[in-house]
């Protein structure tokens, strides 16, 4: 009897169980070093264009490269087995593999220096409180969607047309 059941019901299951996996919102990522953008940003006051290069300038910003981290912490800034890591990384003439938090669709066109350079706005309007973060976030402190981005655009009067965008 059990086993009819289970034949019964194991496609439910499975199919159950793969629509919740995949249309979770979000996905959790560990990142290779606990980075603590508080210190950097509200103690230290740098902005977050010393580390991200390309916010102003380019299409896409780039998470820290090592040869950026070492710049400040090629000598031991503190004691921190977090900032040793990044001199091992350096030693190993390895990239620091950052995992991205945010992700633009494939068919969408999102540039960094269009939205910051020219409009002005602020990396909190995306990104949230990323600043007052001690800790990474396992997910993206703020879930970026069309409509969120559209209300956007009719608050800041910028283009609603579909090309604007999508490509």
């Amino acid at each position: 009897m059990m086993d009819k059941i289970w034949m019964v019901n194991a496609p439910v299951f499975f199919s159950l169980s793969f629509l919740l996996l995949f249309s979770a919102k979000g996905y959790a990522v560990e990142q290779p070093i606990q980075f603590n953008h508080y210190k950097h940003t509200q103690e230290l006051e740098l902005e977050c264009v010393m580390c991200h290069i390309g916010v102003r300038n380019r299409v896409r910003a780039t998470l820290p490269s090592v040869e950026i981290c070492i710049g400040c912490h090629e000598e031991a800034v503190t004691d921190s087995p977090e900032e040793e890591k990044i001199r091992e990384y350096d030693s190993r003439g390895e990239e620091i593999p950052w995992q991205r938090l945010f992700r633009v669709p494939p068919h969408v066109f999102f540039s960094h220096r269009r939205h910051v350079t020219v409009a002005g706005l602020d990396c909190t309007k995306c990104h949230g409180d990323m600043a007052m973060r001690k800790t990474p976030p396992r997910k993206a402190p703020m879930r970026i969607s069309m409509s969120y981005c559209l209300s956007c655009h009719r608050q800041l009067k910028a283009s609603t047309d579909c090309v604007s965008c999508h490509r």
